[in-house]
């Protein structure tokens, strides 16, 4: 993996954070007052059944939806409290996503998806082939930069998404079941790459996953619970206050 240690360690703080789906069988709580404290650089991993909230956490933290109650910092910036353009530029800047099911554009080549990324913040166009390139060889798939998603197997287009995650040099990165589609050794290969990147990148790296595997790898494992986290590692200098 690249050895960037350029990025600012990010440290996350959550309190009193809820989140409701109303269904016409009534109102179903996904998260109920919970309280998170992530000291950046770390890796921490958030266990938990199918429904528990998982991947709601990780959209309102990314903000990618909004928190219905609590309050929410990320580095300083107050997540609860943007919109807008801001909203956005959070995104963009401090966050990179890494999914279950790649979200890689089809039409496109692995070097262009990644580069994909880098548009949205200008920059010559040498520059971002040059970081997209970059990217690609730190993950080792510098011979499939001309290659679509198609004719990639899983696990080199999930490492294609780990790449275009990092194009921004995000402090925070979130990875919602990052392994769920692949086989035991692309798992242990994304596995690897994601847990160096709190000690290669600078990043704090939170990962949801039902993988126990994969939580273990992780510097902290938190469960989510009936709407909240519990602490199910043992204690430890980094990860979580």
């Amino acid at each position: 993996m690249m050895a960037e240690n350029d990025v600012a360690p990010v440290d996350v703080h959550v309190r009193g954070l809820s989140h409701v789906y109303r269904t016409p069988e009534g109102p179903i709580t996904v998260i109920d007052g919970l309280d998170l404290d992530v000291i950046g650089p770390a890796h921490v991993a958030v266990t938990g059944p199918s429904g528990a909230g998982k991947s709601t956490l990780l959209a309102v933290l990314g903000g990618l939806d909004r928190a219905q109650e609590g309050s929410i910092t990320v580095g300083g910036i107050d997540v609860t409290s943007l919109s807008g353009d801001d909203l956005a530029r959070y995104r963009r800047d401090t966050v990179g996503f890494v999914f279950q099911h790649y979200g890689l554009l089809g039409t496109c080549t692995a070097l262009e998806n990644v580069e994909l990324a880098l548009s949205f913040t200008g920059g010559p166009t040498r520059l971002r082939r040059a970081r997209a390139l970059e990217l690609l060889d730190a993950v080792g798939l510098s011979a499939r930069a001309s290659h679509r998603p198609a004719s990639l197997s899983g696990g080199e287009a999930q490492r294609v998404a780990v790449a275009r995650a990092l194009a921004n040099r995000p402090r925070l990165i979130l990875a919602d079941e990052p392994t769920g589609n692949l086989d035991d050794d692309s798992t242990e290969r994304i596995l690897e790459l994601l847990h160096a990147l709190p000690r290669d990148v600078g990043c704090t790296l939170i990962t949801v996953t039902h993988n126990r595997a994969v939580a273990d790898r992780a510097d902290r494992r938190l469960q989510l619970r009936n709407g909240r986290l519990v602490d199910e590692s043992a204690p430890s200098r980094k990860g979580v206050a």
